[in-house]
């Protein structure tokens, strides 16, 4: 690997952050051979998205959540208790320039772009996937059933098939399934949906906490270091060995030089983006899940509910339904009746899931206007 036309042998480089993406960056740069310094102010895979999120690598989703239309459509999902978008009143006001991007990005020219963004971006992603969990002594964590979406109603089948047909268009295949088609794939699942479609591009993980922690492993039992500091401080002037480096200033009060870091810290990168001059438009993306750890049912791949914006994985300890978006910022508790509202809609779509033994999370999901990545160098340093 080479970043910014240097090789990465002997370089000391730090990976802001320890979860699912700072863990897989530190992986790779320790395999090419950098000195790598891994920081973070939790434990690695203890806290953030990485803990508790879906566990799916879904390479076919390419498709924005600012698309045409979408503005009537966030309105009417806010006006619903039970509709998969919420946003806490008195976060509005900050979120209006994260908002007026969003809206700005679901012209059709934009829309049409960023699809093809995010297209080459995953085009190789399951050959990479399987390269680095390889590597790292992963592989039997991977599950490489596909997934199902489902949906209720034949309006809402149809409504559908436009964003399937764009995946096609671009090299990910689906194949519309009818009821018995999907009832003889999941017969645990309510008789309720009308059909769906099979998505064969389509991963997940038996836990992610357990993949954050292998990569973790294979990085420090390779050389790399793990520091459990909360960074305060970014200064993109500073000299490390015979080019310009970056110094990162702890809560401790210690500094430390490095040749270059990696900003993988999801949300709260945003304070630190500003001081390498790279601002950005980031958002906490609240989502909430419940596993159920003794389910007394079973599913066989990820399944995804198109009517109620939840999807269910199977686990290797149980069963996690969630999903929603939160536009709720970072300091906010979680809000127990988005709990109860998401397992409610999961008793209903199974009715033999016992739910007696369970544990809720909610995490913070790094969110963009485009929902594109943001992978690029600072406009100060290119380190």
């Amino acid at each position: 690997m080479i970043i910014n036309n240097k090789p990465l042998q002997g370089r000391k480089i730090a990976v802001v952050g320890a979860g699912i993406v700072g863990a897989c960056c530190a992986a790779q740069l320790t395999c090419e051979g950098a000195q790598v310094s891994i920081i973070d102010r939790a434990m690695p895979g203890m806290s953030g998205p990485s803990r508790g999120n879906a566990a799916h690598i879904a390479a076919s989703e390419i498709i924005p959540m600012s698309s045409p239309g979408i503005a009537l459509e966030a309105l009417a999902m806010l006006l619903k208790p039970r509709a998969p978008l919420k946003v806490p009143l008195g976060q509005w006001p900050s979120l209006v320039p994260w908002l007026t991007r969003f809206l700005l990005n679901s012209r059709p020219s934009v829309y049409r772009a960023h699809i093809e963004k995010l297209a080459q971006l995953n085009n190789q992603v399951f050959a990479d996937v399987e390269r680095l969990y390889a590597l790292t002594g992963l592989s039997e964590q991977l599950q490489r059933d596909g997934a199902l979406y489902l949906y209720e109603s034949q309006r809402s089948l149809q409504k559908a098939a436009n964003g399937f047909a764009i995946r096609r268009d671009y090299g990910f295949s689906s194949e519309l399934i009818d009821a018995e088609q999907l009832y003889q794939l999941e017969p645990d699942l309510a008789k309720i949906f009308t059909g769906g479609y099979r998505i064969p591009q389509w991963m997940t993980v038996s836990d992610p906490k357990k993949i954050v922690s292998g990569m973790m492993e294979y990085s420090c039992a390779n050389g790399a270091e793990f520091i459990c500091e909360e960074i305060l401080d970014i200064d993109p002037s500073k000299q490390a060995g015979n080019s310009a480096g970056v110094q990162l200033l702890y809560r401790n009060g210690q500094s430390r030089s490095f040749d270059q870091i990696v900003l993988a810290a999801g949300v709260w990168s945003k304070p630190l983006l500003k001081q390498l001059g790279t601002p950005k438009l980031l958002e906490a993306e609240r989502g909430y899940n419940t596993t159920y750890t003794q389910p007394g049912m079973k599913i066989n791949r990820a399944i995804l509910f198109g009517d109620r914006g939840i999807v269910a994985t199977p686990l290797d300890h149980g069963i996690r339904i969630g999903g929603w978006a939160e536009l709720g910022g970072t300091e906010r508790p979680p809000k127990p009746q988005y709990f109860q509202a998401i397992e409610a809609m999961a008793a209903e779509i199974f009715p033999q899931l016992q739910t007696q033994h369970n544990y809720r999370w909610m995490g913070h999901r790094p969110s963009t206007p485009s929902s594109l990545p943001i992978i690029e160098a600072s406009s100060i340093n290119p380190n």
